[in-house]
């Protein structure tokens, strides 16, 4: 849990955009930690690790702690990340109001901005996401889709389908407008361990 919180910090410090006359320690690595989003993920890989505990008194305790813990995170920043989803390490939430992820897998380096939703449609099966995907702000992934390897889905998209690796995609429903991702997330990866 804590090499997972790490990467999710280091990569949230890299990718945090800081002007260059802000080159000051508070700006480049206490400001990234006090965004709301971090929280977020922070509770996720908690709740992760309660649920995964052998010791059946500590998991109950710690599960209880998380549900507790979960619902003020979620009164404070409006993100809720699904324990029942996979998500590799390095994941960034930015502006976390509205934020609802449930996903089979999602792999590592992947950024979520405010107001997205992924999750499944009536029960018929929730979306695997690739490594290195940035998800635009408003935009919805919902479906047995899968979507591959750095990708950017832009703002106020709807993706209901499968998404090929490295391309850039936008509408509704979404299509592909790019072959050549563009996104300074992309240029941030964590390498998974």
């Amino acid at each position: 849990m804590f090499e997972t919180i790490r990467a999710d910090i280091n990569r949230k410090i890299r990718a945090f955009a800081v002007r260059p006359q802000d080159q000051t320690l508070f700006r480049k690595r206490i400001a990234p930690l006090l965004e709301l989003g971090t929280l977020a993920v922070v509770v996720y890989r908690f709740g992760r690790w309660a649920y995964s505990l052998k010791l059946p008194v500590l998991r109950q305790l710690m599960i209880v702690t998380y549900l507790v813990v979960n619902q003020l995170c979620l009164m404070m920043t409006g993100a809720h990340l699904q324990v029942e989803s996979d998500i590799g390490p390095g994941l960034i939430v930015h502006n976390s109001v509205g934020v609802l992820v449930l996903v089979k897998r999602m792999g590592h380096s992947c950024t979520l901005t405010q107001d997205v939703s992924i999750g499944n449609i009536r029960g018929e099966g929730r979306p695997t996401i690739g490594n290195n995907v940035f998800f635009g702000a408003g935009c919805k992934v919902f479906g047995n889709l899968t979507i591959g390897d750095n990708v950017v889905v832009c703002p106020n998209s709807f993706v209901g389908g499968d998404v090929p690796s490295n391309c850039t995609v936008m509408g509704v429903p979404a299509r592909i407008i790019s072959r050549e991702p563009v996104s300074p997330y992309l240029k941030s990866p964590v390498v998974p361990t």
